[in-house]
């Protein structure tokens, strides 16, 4: 995409930045409950709706990394 306007540049480098910040904040949010669910001095464990919750944020994150790269591959064209 040599010919890509500034405007549409524009908008692919600020989706950029938002789809890193979101893989970055999805992982601080995973990290996060890891540690208070089974790491922490009053953990008990995890249960089911843990285990779907992470499961869903994972998800999310390996998504917004994989548009986050993808993103990235289409502006170095």
């Amino acid at each position: 995409m040599s010919d890509m306007s500034p405007l549409g540049r524009f908008v692919l480098v600020a989706m950029l930045w938002g789809a890193r910040f979101s893989t970055l904040a999805l992982a601080a949010i995973f990290a996060l409950v890891i540690w208070q669910k089974w790491f922490s001095a009053a953990a008990i464990g995890g249960t089911r709706q843990d285990y779907t919750f992470l499961a869903i944020v994972g998800g999310l994150g390996v998504a917004a990394f994989i548009f986050a790269r993808s993103v990235e591959r289409e502006l170095r064209k």
